[in-house]
């Protein structure tokens, strides 16, 4: 009887290893690296960027006009004429002379009173007294702009690497002369210069 308890007891646990499932290596070894991927730290999603409109506040009226000495005239917006004469005997209505400069523009602005002459040549001869011209270049061009009679020629500078040429104008607006001078880069940056300035030019 002990025999028979013993040799049923050792069918039953054959029986009992013969019905459990048995274990595929791939799958174990699928499952592992699933397991050890699904585990590890994943990269921070970065946010995307988003623009928004920006409010441009409104630039100022800055036009390149200088209005004083009961006169206006256009020069560049980035540069200021200044009064260059001395304090005790600063620019007034009757004359004046107002300058600019930066290392690519120097220009240069006088008046005085007319005394009777229609032609502002001898304003030409003031002007260029002032500055380092080496001469008059080209012929002279004379232009009507509105009640204005303008004269203008271009200019050679004497010794001036950075500014080597310029341009002069005159012309006569009620009982004042006015002349005008610029060194440039180039000749044709000057009589833009010019046709800018005289554009925008009155006097009272």
């Amino acid at each position: 009887m002990k025999k028979t308890i013993i040799l049923l007891s050792l069918v039953l646990v054959l029986l009992l290893g013969a019905c459990k499932p048995k274990t595929n290596p791939d799958t174990a070894i699928a499952v592992a690296v699933a397991g050890t991927l699904a585990a590890l730290p994943q990269p921070t999603v970065q946010p995307t960027y988003t623009p928004y409109p920006i409010t441009t506040p409104d630039a100022p009226a800055l036009q390149g006009l200088f209005c004083e000495y009961q006169f206006c005239i256009g020069h560049p917006q980035d540069i200021a004429l200044f009064d260059v004469r001395k304090a005790e005997n600063p620019s007034v209505y009757t004359e004046g002379m107002l300058a600019s400069y930066r290392a690519d523009l120097f220009t240069l602005v006088l008046w005085q009173q007319n005394h009777g002459s229609d032609d502002p040549q001898f304003m030409l001869d003031l002007i260029m007294g002032f500055g380092e011209v080496d001469s008059q270049r080209g012929n002279l061009e004379v232009n009507l702009l509105g009640d204005l009679t303008t004269f203008y020629a271009p200019l050679k500078i004497i010794d001036n690497k950075n500014l080597p040429e310029g341009g002069v104008a005159a012309w006569i607006c009620g009982e004042r002369a006015f002349s005008w001078m610029t060194y440039a880069p180039s000749e044709d940056i000057a009589k833009q210069l010019f046709q800018d300035a005289i554009s925008k030019f009155r006097c009272e």
